[in-house]
């Protein structure tokens, strides 16, 4: 049974068989465990198992012809998943399969199209049509005058958090569309008219196109900012024809108030008629716009190595800053939600516990800056890797705070859930009532009730923005507790 309603099926996934095929040492092949690990977190935050419908042909031959079974498939899909790569290319299978679900849904948008990027392919082989997508990089430039490396291959790794994090922003935007198209309630033939109005950023930030060897950097600062209620744009990759790019890169400008760079050792391609290459056109368009300018390379980098005089010169300036890009991440936080002022510290003697999954930590870390800022004190959970020593944290910070924020993020419902319940058992044993205990529900907007709720706990919806106010008046209900 599909999620959407009128639809026969919610995903059809599009890929050329070769890049399925067994390599030594998997058990599946890369897409089917690709397709595996969607299912799973798709189950997770649909609800359910039996919440969607998923097709994919494991059985028919790329020289097999489009059948109308598989017309009237994809004529009866919500969206499509294709997976790019250069056997998808070179597959008239995958062409005939794209133009027909494109042809059944005139106005496709780029909303219902899923691109997965298995392998590079350059900009004059890839399909016209998903040129402008962003996509989702499953492959590194990470081994000096080496090939591309495929994540996940030949089987993934837990220990390569590159790939769960591409898979995880497919399946969150995969279950956000479907959400979507679901409460719209349109035919899957037709795009909706109108999206649900969008949660308001309190921010914009052009976050730099950059060249392949830092893709992944760039993932991680765009997965931060979102989590801070951060818009970032461009939202899709740009044209490589360098007029298309420079109007593409004012008009995205205009919209932002920092420029955010990442910089490598290496130059990137410079066209004849772009000499300065695209790196140093997006500077310049951004000091031209008056933009704040922030921009990174990679601590213990030898300026003195790089060849290329003019890369060297873009990498040697004042706005340049060379630390791990963790430092960097708190560098754009500070300079986003910077305030000219200090509020006067009002709450020196209130300690708050603020937990939270991993994921989840920059708008903790966002909730902490602000405690900071009204004078109170705060604790995040320790993260040990041994589960037993964490739990021993979390129970020393309850027993000992006045009060305790659980962030509700990207994690599950039923994290929330076990946290809270957790948070029961130990608060019994404290010689003291806890003062006060909220869950700050932060983006996205869609998700899960917790159907939860414990004695004197608030629920605080920012899911579209952040009210400092709702924060101090906490604060102010803890201290009258105390007094």
């Amino acid at each position: 049974m599909a999620f959407v309603s009128h639809c026969a099926h919610d995903i059809f996934v599009s890929y050329a068989h070769v890049d399925d095929e067994l390599l030594p040492g998997a058990d599946l092949g890369w897409v089917t465990n690709l397709v595996t690990y969607i299912k799973t977190r798709l189950d997770q935050k649909l609800g359910r198992s039996d919440a969607y419908s998923l097709w994919m042909d494991h059985e028919l031959s790329g020289n097999a012809p489009v059948t109308p079974q598989i017309i009237n498939t994809l004529r009866q899909t919500a969206t499509l998943v294709v997976v790019l790569s250069p056997g998808y290319v070179a597959s008239d299978w995958c062409r005939r399969e794209k133009c027909a679900f494109l042809h059944s849904v005139p106005e496709w948008g780029n909303s219902r199209v899923f691109v997965v990027h298995r392998e590079p392919v350059d900009d004059s082989d890839r399909p016209p049509e998903f040129r402008d997508l962003r996509g989702y990089q499953f492959w590194v430039r990470d081994r000096m005058g080496k090939p591309p490396r495929i994540l996940g291959s030949p089987k993934p790794d837990p220990a390569e958090r590159e790939y769960y994090n591409q898979v995880e922003d497919l399946c969150q935007e995969l279950a956000d569309e479907l959400k979507r198209m679901r409460a719209a309630g349109k035919p899957s033939t037709l795009l909706a008219s109108a999206p649900d109005e969008p949660s308001q950023p309190q921010q914009t930030v052009f976050l730099a196109q950059v060249t392949d060897d830092l893709e992944t950097q760039r993932n991680n600062i765009r997965r931060f900012l979102n989590q801070l209620n951060v818009s970032v744009l461009p939202a899709a990759w740009y044209s490589s024809e360098p007029d298309t790019f420079r109007q593409s890169v004012e008009r995205d400008l205009a919209k932002c108030g920092l420029f955010v760079q990442l910089l490598s050792e290496v130059s990137g391609k410079k066209p004849p008629d772009l000499p300065q290459g695209y790196a140093s056109l997006q500077l310049e368009l951004a000091k031209a716009a008056g933009k704040g300018i922030l921009q990174w390379h990679r601590p213990g980098l030898d300026l003195c190595a790089v060849e290329d005089l003019d890369q060297r010169i873009l990498l040697e300036a004042e706005t340049v800053r060379a630390e791990g890009i963790e430092e960097f991440k708190s560098a754009i936080q500070k300079r986003l939600f910077a305030v000219t002022a200090p509020a006067p510290a009002q709450h020196l003697s209130t300690f708050v516990f603020v937990n939270m999954e991993t994921p989840d930590r920059p708008v903790a870390e966002r909730v902490c800056s602000l405690l900071d800022r009204h004078g109170a004190g705060y604790s995040l959970p320790a993260r040990t890797g041994d589960p037993a020593e964490n739990r021993r944290d979390m129970e020393q910070n309850l027993l000992n705070c006045d009060a305790a924020i659980v962030v509700y993020g990207i994690t599950t419902a039923n994290w929330v859930r076990s946290q809270l319940l957790e948070f029961r058992k130990i608060i019994a044993k404290r010689e003291k009532p806890l003062q006060a205990l909220a869950v700050f529900e932060a983006p996205p907007e869609e998700k899960d009730s917790i159907d939860l709720k414990l004695p004197n706990m608030q629920v605080w919806d920012f899911r579209k923005g952040f009210d400092e106010n709702v924060l101090k008046g906490f604060l102010n209900r803890v201290a009258v507790a105390a007094a």
